[in-house]
């Protein structure tokens, strides 16, 4: 997390620097349609656990993680999901990083599910940890997951379909919000590969065939944490360190897919469907190795947690999706609680 006095002032240094000697956000970049390859999972119900922000190598994020392991032993997990920030201060350069070993795969690999993974701004790093100007950290990622099948992430952007039960749509939220201008004019808000990748995520969303329908981003569309709503982050001077570009995709997706699942704020949080966002449910699991403060804005909530490491768990049957969440306090103990729960007509 940048420091709040200085992050805008160098934002706005570099947005005059280096926005006036950028290219043209003009021409065309597709995004291809990658599908995930999942093992086989179960067809008539799906217990997915949903993690974010925990790349930290805390104690935090091993605590939360035995957790994890406590709870799938007892209700069972067949999937992962990570919303971003996979590695704090900042991403690996390199595939052959430690950093995969010890905060992935020695943490996460005793669990034996796959994660779909999806990169944060900590993973996108250019100049200062967690700025989200450098894409080149999330193709690090991708080419990761090529070297361990635990860790799903076969592009930026993808589908993962576990049958005909539901449908996970993860997506790149990082160059659309970051505090400085992208290395990469195409990837900044309004570029061509912002629009094409919303066109993806509404052409794919829209085209499944899937009972349940999932968006996976890291930055969250609502929430009442410290960097607030899509359009609003952080009341940040720069309109492109604002997330406008964040809600516009998202809204894609909006009243076609199910859930909207984010990270980025550290804290727990589940919305019914809001104005802007009519017949989707957002949630927020930001707290699998980051804790942040308390609620800064009011919008209702129909579960909230701050302060607390945790994260999310969904039970998923053709008829219902249930939302419950996992706080974890310091001596380990784990409280349950059902957040949501969604029933298809």
């Amino acid at each position: 997390m940048l420091p709040t006095l200085w992050r805008g002032a160098l934002g706005l240094l570099l947005g005059v620097t280096l926005g006036a000697c950028a290219p043209a956000l003009t021409g065309t970049m597709p995004v291809p349609d990658v599908q995930a390859a999942l093992p086989a999972l179960p067809a008539d119900q799906l217990r997915v656990l949903v993690m974010g922000d925990q790349g930290t190598g805390t104690d935090v994020q091993w605590r939360v993680a035995a957790a994890m392991r406590q709870v799938c032993a007892r209700e069972g997990c067949d999937l992962g999901v990570g919303l971003g920030d996979n590695f704090y201060p900042a991403g690996p350069e390199d595939v052959n990083s430690p950093l995969f070993r010890e905060r992935f795969a020695d943490v996460y690999g005793p669990l034996g599910v796959p994660f779909l993974m999806v990169p944060g701004n900590h993973d996108e790093s250019w100049l200062v940890g967690g700025d989200g100007a450098d894409a080149r950290g999330a193709e690090v990622q991708v080419a990761y997951s090529r070297l361990n099948a635990q860790w799903v992430m076969p592009g930026r952007s993808y589908r993962a379909p576990v049958g005909a039960l539901a449908e996970f749509f993860a997506v790149d939220t990082a160059p659309l919000a970051a505090y400085l201008p992208g290395l990469r004019p195409a990837e900044r808000p309004g570029g061509a590969w912002d629009a094409a990748q919303r066109a993806w995520l509404a052409g794919a969303v829209r085209g499944s065939g899937a009972r349940w329908r999932l968006v996976l981003g890291h930055h969250p569309l609502f929430s009442n944490g410290r960097h607030g709503n899509a359009g609003e982050y952080d009341g940040l001077p720069l309109t492109f360190q604002r997330g406008g570009a964040v809600r516009d995709l998202y809204g894609a997706a909006c009243g076609v897919a199910d859930v909207i699942l984010s990270g980025h704020v550290h804290a727990l949080e589940v919305f019914a469907p809001q104005p802007g966002c009519a017949g989707t449910w957002t949630a927020v699991s930001g707290a699998a190795g980051e804790v942040g403060g308390g609620a800064v804005g009011t919008r209702p909530a129909a579960f909230a947690a701050y302060g607390q490491p945790g994260f999310l768990r969904l039970e998923i049957t053709p008829d219902v999706l249930t939302v419950w969440a996992y706080t974890v306090a310091e001596d380990g103990v784990v409280t349950a609680r059902e957040a949501a729960r969604l029933r298809r007509g």
